[in-house]
């Protein structure tokens, strides 16, 4: 069993999950992360906004893909080198696919879901903030995990739960500082795939317990590649 504790398709009090998390310190950010940070507080200011929680939904992606991705070149090295790989090893390529999938999807979800209230807010941005940087930050951040999970699959997780602990705050955040979005009904064409919430708060507590559990698998994975990882 594990020590980490998943909310994702439970329910639980979303109020009660948000404080938990205001009350508890987010993980160290590696330096990566503070550069990435630094840059996107310069071009989007250091409000929480949709727009900016779009970008970093966009980016949220690409370390999961990095792992679907490199999962699959390492099997398919297994097939062309004269030393297979071991069925532990290949279970461990399979586990990250897995991994990968499933979380791209859901940040994917998220992404929708911020455009779509966006566009019924009509929140609108230049071409600048809504298309070239968000793309340039991406090609970096896609490369850098890529390369990380290909050296050490431990780096990249370990970069991604930092990630994701920023974004989980982030969201809990930024429904503190709307206390009107507690009144505000939410519908969406996207909640066909994605759990419907009453209100615009509910929404976004609910995607900031995605970003911990995000984090958690991040944690629990790299526990588990370096040997450290304890069982409850």
């Amino acid at each position: 069993m594990s020590k980490y504790e998943y909310t994702m398709h439970k329910d639980v009090d979303l109020k009660k999950e948000q404080q938990k998390t205001l009350q508890a310190p987010a993980l160290e950010t590696h330096v990566l992360l503070k550069v990435m940070i630094a840059i996107i507080d310069f071009f989007y200011g250091k409000k929480r906004t949709l727009l900016k929680f779009r970008t970093l939904e966009i980016l949220a992606r690409y370390p999961y893909w990095a792992w679907e991705n490199g999962s699959y070149h390492r099997i398919t090295r297994t097939y062309t080198r004269m030393r297979p790989k071991t069925k532990k090893e290949i279970e461990q390529s399979l586990r990250h696919i897995h991994l990968g999938r499933e979380a791209q999807d859901n940040e994917q979800w998220h992404l929708m879901l911020i455009e779509d209230v966006m566009r019924q807010k009509s929140i609108k941005a230049n071409w600048w903030k809504t298309c070239f940087i968000p793309t340039l930050l991406a090609c970096c951040y896609f490369g850098l995990t890529r390369c990380m999970y290909y050296v050490r699959p431990k780096w990249s997780f370990s970069l991604n739960a930092r990630f994701e602990s920023h974004a989980e705050h982030q969201y809990m955040l930024m429904v503190q500082e709307h206390p009107e979005w507690e009144e505000e009904p939410i519908e969406s064409e996207y909640f066909e795939y994605y759990p419907q919430q009453k209100s615009l708060a509910d929404l976004f507590r609910r995607i900031g317990l995605d970003e911990r559990d995000h984090k958690n698998t991040s944690l629990e994975e790299y526990e588990c590649l370096t040997g450290t990882l304890k069982k409850t």
